[in-house]
């Protein structure tokens, strides 16, 4: 029995339109990590297909946050991560959020009289 290479390039079709969230414990970057494994992807393979520094995909793996620049950018590279893993992008987007803003509480306002 043949696969067609549509069918090859999307391992993941039987997913399509099914919301899977993240099981609770289980951190988005150790998640992205082992799909990435689980396909036998480098993350050198990973960069060069999202054009993120490996260094970058590094620290998302790891859930070290505080060391990017902005959410937008540890969100937005996780995004992609997850399509290229074939991970479902809205739960490990929410996921990030979540611990971007534990890693980086925002700073208390002060109202001064």
């Amino acid at each position: 029995m043949s696969i067609s290479a549509e069918k090859a390039e999307r391992p993941f079709e039987a997913f399509d339109g099914v919301e899977l969230g993240l099981t609770p414990g289980v951190r988005p970057g150790a998640l992205l990590r082992q799909a990435r494994e689980a396909m036998g992807a480098t993350l050198a393979d990973v960069s060069q297909h999202t054009r993120i520094t490996e260094r970058h995909l590094e620290l998302i793996e790891a859930g070290a946050y505080q060391d990017f620049h902005g959410r937008i950018y540890a969100v937005g590279f996780a995004r992609s991560y997850a399509r290229f893993v074939g991970l479902a992008e809205h739960a490990i987007v929410a996921a990030v959020r979540d611990e971007y803003d534990d890693a980086r509480p925002s700073k208390p306002v002060h109202h001064w009289a």
